[in-house]
C-alpha cells in the first residue's frame, strides 16, 4: 500500500519537478514502474473513472481548496496514455498556484498533454506545461533515465521502446525524455502518412531542414523503407542534407520504426566535424 505525506509535497513549492521528487522520495527506492493511480489514492483522489470523452483526453474535478478530488480519462486510450493522463491531473492537483479553467474543474485537451513550452503571457499554456512537466517526471523521473541512457550506451531506437515499456509510458513520451540526455548529437522525428507531426532535437544536434506539417523527405530511409510494421531498420547513414539546413562537415545517420495507422518514429544521429580555426600569423 503506498503511503504518501501530502506535508512533503505542500513543502515543496511550486516547482513541477519538486513536486514530483516529493512523492518519488516516498516510494520504495526499487521502484522503477511509479504505481500512479495508487499514488492519486494515497492523495485523496476519491475516483479515477474511465468514460468516452468528446474532446478531452482527461479531466480533474475539485473543490477550491484542493482537499480532495476525482479524475477522469479516457476510456478508448492504451494504458500507457491512460497513466500519462493520470499523472497530468495530478500536476494540476497538487501545483499550489493552479486554478481550474472552467466551472467543472481542470479539462484537458490532447493538444494540452502535449505543450512543452508555454506561449508567452498564456496562463493556461504555462499551467498545462508545468502540469506536462509533473507528469514527465513523476512516470520518468530523470535520474532513472539518465542511469538508462550511461547504461545502454549510443542512441538506439530499441532503447527508447525499452524506456516505454521500463515505465509503461508511451513510445513518443519516452522519445522525448529520452533525446535530451543523449551525450550525442541526436533528434526524433514524429511522422503519420508521410506528414512530420513534429520533431525534438538535443542541444547538440544541427538545425533541421523539415517541420510541422511538412513532408518526410523523399530521400529518407523513413519515406524509402519498405520494413514491417513494429520492425526498426538498422542504422544507416544518409546524405546530410536530406534532413539538415546545413550539411558541411556533418555525418548523419537514420534509423527508423513503421507503427500503426501511419505512424512512424524516426531517429536522426550526427557525427561533427570539428572545424579547427584557421591560424592566422600576427603581423608586427
Amino acid at each position: 500500500m503506498v503511503q504518501i505525506d501530502r506535508m512533503e509535497i505542500d513543502d515543496a513549492g511550486s516547482d513541477p519537478k519538486r513536486l514530483a521528487t516529493a512523492i518519488l522520495d516516498q516510494l520504495p527506492d526499487d521502484t522503477v514502474m511509479v504505481p500512479v493511480r495508487d499514488i492519486a489514492k494515497a492523495i485523496d483522489i476519491y475516483e479515477i473513472r474511465e468514460e468516452q470523452l468528446s474532446g478531452l483526453e482527461g479531466a480533474l474535478i475539485v473543490p477550491k481548496e484542493k482537499s480532495e478530488g476525482a479524475i477522469l480519462i479516457n476510456k478508448d486510450r492504451h494504458e500507457s496514455r491512460k497513466r500519462y493522463t493520470i499523472a497530468h491531473e495530478l500536476g494540476h492537483y497538487v501545483h499550489p498556484f493552479h486554478r481550474a479553467n472552467s466551472p467543472d474543474g481542470f479539462r484537458c485537451k490532447k493538444n494540452d498533454l502535449a505543450i512543452t513550452k508555454a506561449k508567452p503571457n498564456d496562463p493556461h499554456s504555462r499551467m498545462e506545461q508545468q502540469a506536462n512537466e509533473f507528469a514527465a517526471e513523476l512516470l520518468m523521473p530523470a535520474r532513472a533515465v539518465a542511469s538508462f541512457v550511461r547504461d545502454t550506451g549510443e542512441a538506439d531506437l530499441s532503447h527508447i521502446l525499452e524506456l516505454a515499456r521500463r515505465h509503461d509510458v508511451s513510445r513518443e513520451a519516452a522519445a522525448r525524455r529520452y533525446i535530451p540526455r543523449i551525450g550525442d548529437p541526436a533528434a526524433i522525428v514524429f511522422s503519420k502518412g508521410g506528414v512530420i507531426r513534429y520533431a525534438r532535437n538535443n542541444e547538440f544536434f544541427p538545425k533541421l531542414s523539415v517541420c510541422r506539417g511538412g513532408q518526410v523527405p523523399h530521400q529518407s530511409v523513413s519515406a524509402l523503407s519498405n520494413a514491417e510494421i513494429g520492425e526498426i531498420t538498422g542504422c544507416i547513414e544518409v546524405a546530410a542534407h536530406t534532413w539538415l539546413q546545413k550539411s558541411a562537415g556533418v555525418t548523419l545517420f537514420e534509423q527508423t520504426l513503421a507503427q500503426q495507422n501511419g505512424f512512424r518514429m524516426t531517429l536522426l544521429t550526427a557525427e561533427i566535424e570539428e572545424v579547427e580555426d584557421e591560424w592566422v600569423a600576427p603581423s608586427f
